[in-house]
């Protein structure tokens, strides 16, 4: 297995389809760990949840694309753990995550990868 930077509180997760990055509200639902820290920074274990609302896709109707609930990323570490459970590192990600928009007024559910681009650190790496 690959050893990948930890994703800290700070890392960025990116769409890997049609959504637009930047557009709406990206909000981390999961709460990083308070004891176990990379550059002073919490560090995320798995599974790592957020949301997405007022985004915009292409195709649909700008500002109209959300999460369906939750958005789930499992992480891939196989040996590091924070509290008790495996971390998350640059390049894990969730697959087909339900979202919905709409396309000339209509709701039109979609999914969507989302991937850690940017573990929010550049210092501790783990397996």
């Amino acid at each position: 297995m690959a050893v990948k930077l930890v994703a800290v509180d700070g890392l960025t997760l990116t769409p890997q389809g049609i959504v637009t990055p930047g557009v709406g509200t990206l909000t981390i639902t999961s709460t990083p760990s308070v004891k176990v820290l990379a550059e002073g920074k919490g560090v995320y274990k798995t599974p790592m949840t957020f949301t997405l609302a007022g985004g915009s896709a292409s195709g649909y109707d700008p500002t109209t694309v959300a999460t369906v609930g939750p958005g789930s990323v499992l992480g891939t570490s196989i040996k590091n753990l924070a509290d008790g459970s495996l971390v998350m590192r640059v390049d894990d990600q969730a697959v087909a995550v339900p979202m919905t928009g709409t396309i000339g007024g209509t709701p039109t559910p979609f999914a969507e990868t989302w991937k850690i681009t940017n573990a929010g650190q550049t210092k501790v790496q783990g397996e």
